[in-house]
């Protein structure tokens, strides 16, 4: 397994976390912590809050960070912030969202586990998102893990404890 250090991206997750945020680690990260890839190249959180509250915990705790809002016609996430972590990038996405051939689809920062200390997103929003991002393989992989969990039709989330 090839992750990016853990440092930089716990320093946000607590950061929002103090502040009342709920952040959710989800992306590549969220793949390796099920066991579905082998290599992380950054850290995706997404959280749910109001973008200046967001920008105003990055400022006030130190972070370098630029803001990337935009991303063209798939993306309708409200902001977008990504945050040097050294060697590599924290992404983080505030209120996430993807446009489909006829809707904006609004793709939920639910934290359903943790890895690492690190609050894991729920995979079926993930699923859904790389549906939309035409990333077939990663949904594929998604789909049969949520498949292969007994139960997983009658719970509500991917386990609400630690993923390995």
């Amino acid at each position: 397994m090839r992750i990016p250090p853990t440092d930089v991206v716990r320093r946000v997750v607590r950061s929002l976390r103090t502040r009342g945020m709920e952040p959710a680690l989800g992306g590549s990260g969220l793949l390796v912590a099920l066991g579905l890839a082998e290599t992380a190249h950054d850290w995706d959180l997404t959280v749910d809050s109001p973008e200046d509250t967001v920008r105003g915990a990055l400022d006030e705790d130190g972070f370098a960070f630029s803001d990337a809002t935009g991303g063209g016609r798939l993306y309708a996430t409200r902001g977008r912030f990504v945050i040097d972590g050294g060697d590599h990038s924290v992404d983080l996405l505030v209120g996430f969202a993807l446009r489909s051939v006829d809707e904006v689809v609004s793709l939920p920062a639910r934290v359903t586990g943790s890895w690492r200390g690190l609050p894991l997103a729920d995979p079926v929003v993930w699923e859904r998102a790389y549906v939309l991002l035409g990333r077939p393989a990663k949904a594929a992989a998604l789909r049969q893990w949520l498949s292969d969990r007994p139960g997983a039709e009658h719970d509500e989330g991917p386990g609400g404890g630690s993923h390995p």
